[in-house]
């Protein structure tokens, strides 16, 4: 029998009710109750992945969590939508301090471009490399510029490696004489191929700068 309470709403509408007005899950959209994240969000196995660790080029990276489930959909509403909240929960729910060799500096190498910061107000890359140096560790910003409007969004595997080989970067060397020569680790948000990185890495020795590792917060298979 339906329970009716003061007011003339039964014990089932006031759960739905509740339901349709909790809040929304950051990841997937679905109703979360109090949470930022729903139950099957919050426990999704990829949370639960170690640090990757590979070798890309001959270079080793490390990587914080793979790009799929819920991290992989938490990351794309920081990316796209410039939604802080979920960028902070992506960084809490990982062991950042476990990215980084000891004793290294830092680089971000290609900084967004004005119009998409303003537009997003938000630079993942930026804000991982921060947490990383935690104001203790060197840490450069603006070590590598773009000599045009290349970007690797949308383009095939052949065509990023192709990338490897062309002009799109310059190293500025003004940024980076208050860097160490050597212990160089460079910060991004996404490891997919990994060329772009390695055209940096590249452009670094022809500088006379060696990297150690490339760091990111999610990478792909």
């Amino acid at each position: 029998m339906t329970r009716f309470l003061a007011g003339g709403f039964s014990a089932g509408g006031i759960a739905l009710l509740s339901g349709l007005f909790s809040r929304l899950c950051l990841s997937c959209r679905h109703p979360s109750g109090s949470g930022t994240l729903c139950i099957p969000c919050r426990d999704d196995p990829a949370w639960r992945a170690p640090i990757a660790f590979s070798i890309r080029g001959g270079i080793p990276t490390r990587s914080l969590f793979p790009d799929t489930g819920a991290p992989g959909r938490l990351f794309r509403v920081a990316k796209f939508s410039g939604n802080r909240h979920a960028l902070d929960l992506l960084l809490d729910r990982g062991e950042v301090a476990g990215l980084c060799p000891p004793g290294v500096s830092l680089l971000l190498p290609v900084p967004p471009h004005r119009t998409r910061l303003i537009r997003r107000d938000l630079s993942i890359p930026d804000i991982l490399a921060h947490r990383l140096s935690d104001g203790k560790t060197p840490l450069c910003l603006a070590g590598v510029v773009r000599t045009g409007r290349h970007t690797q969004k949308g383009h095939s595997r052949q065509e990023r490696r192709e990338a490897f080989f062309s002009p799109h970067f310059r190293v500025d060397p003004g940024s980076l004489s208050g860097l160490p020569k050597s212990g160089l680790v460079i910060v991004d948000d996404l490891l997919v191929t990994g060329w772009t990185a390695r055209s940096i890495v590249r452009l670094l020795a022809l500088s006379g700068m060696e990297s150690l590792a490339i760091v990111t917060l999610l990478y792909r298979d």
